[in-house]
């Protein structure tokens, strides 16, 4: 237990630290827009709550939490396709699906998780949508829906796994229990840290763009300097805060570099194409969540996997 706040104790003093270097820049360079860095800030102290009374008293907490950050992530998403009012009941089953998902991971049921929203879910919306509203738009409706639950749900879902490995992996009991709370901060730190270096490299020295139509602030260089800065952050907390050697936590840093790239680049291109007939630059603006867990909608599922298959 004394680890614990010892741990938590570090958490909030380099929060505090960020929280006044942020204030600090943002008041200086008030001709450059650091807006993005004001949120993330604001993003982190949640999550540092949270993370704190879950690894204090209950992980129910986190769970609970994860669940809704889900749902308003998927409100928000769903917000942006244009559809006809028919095709919104098909929503309503997707927020149904929620907390029935969220409830396996509570019971530690790994196998129904696992194939819970990519089978039952995915065969299920397509019927709902027959009987309700026919055969227009059919595939369009379907489609988003099922892509909405799997970036905004299953996804980000995978982050709740961590804490239940004493039961997912009963075998490995004293390593899941040493080490399931930590391996959440372990995967948002590199990921946040990955997206702020990439976001703060980018605007100041990017000159190469790497795909301008899908995301013109991700560069070459932030990119480069972003996978670099994950990897050393990996190989000091790797040992630290996993069960994993010094390779495997290299190999981590590269894995959660490349898929906090990807899943930010994903959703950028998703958001722009779902803004075309809408004022996009207005409708990418306004989102709340999504341009917040969108690296975590990769590097979460990606990081869970890789690690259960070589330490559980």
């Amino acid at each position: 237990m004394s680890d614990i706040y010892t741990y938590l104790y570090i958490i909030f003093i380099v929060l505090i630290v960020i929280s006044i270097v942020v204030t600090l820049i943002n008041y200086f360079k008030k001709k450059n827009n650091y807006d993005e860095l004001v949120v993330r800030t604001k993003l982190w102290w949640g999550m540092a709550i949270v993370y704190s009374i879950s690894l204090i008293f209950s992980p129910t907490v986190s769970l609970i939490s994860l669940a809704i950050l889900c749902s308003l992530a998927l409100k928000e998403y769903f917000s942006m396709i244009k559809t006809r009012k028919q095709d919104r009941r098909l929503f309503i089953w997707a927020y149904l699906a929620i907390p029935l998902h969220f409830y396996w991971i509570y019971i530690g049921w790994y196998g129904m998780f696992i194939i819970f929203i990519p089978i039952y879910v995915f065969l299920f919306l397509p019927v709902v949508r027959i009987f309700k509203s026919g055969s227009i738009g059919f595939l369009n409706s379907v489609a988003s829906t099922q892509w909405g639950l799997m970036l905004m749900v299953f996804g980000i879902s995978h982050l709740a796994l961590f804490p239940k490995l004493t039961v997912i992996a009963p075998q490995h009991f004293e390593l899941a229990q040493q080490y399931g709370g930590w391996l959440v901060l372990y995967l948002v730190v590199l990921t946040q840290a990955n997206d702020v270096i990439h976001y703060l490299v980018s605007k100041k020295l990017g000159k190469y763009k790497i795909i301008p139509s899908s995301n013109p602030n991700i560069t070459w260089e932030g990119f480069a300097v972003g996978l670099l800065s994950v990897i050393v952050l990996s190989y000091f907390l790797g040992s630290i805060l996993t069960p994993m050697n010094t390779v495997h936590s290299i190999f981590a840093g590269v894995l959660i570099g490349f898929g906090g790239f990807f899943g930010t680049l994903a959703v950028s291109v998703l958001k722009r194409n779902l803004a075309f007939d809408q004022d996009a630059n207005k409708a990418i603006k306004q989102d709340k969540f999504i341009s917040k867990i969108d690296s975590l909608t990769y590097t979460a599922p990606l990081f869970f996997h890789y690690l259960y298959y070589f330490y559980f």
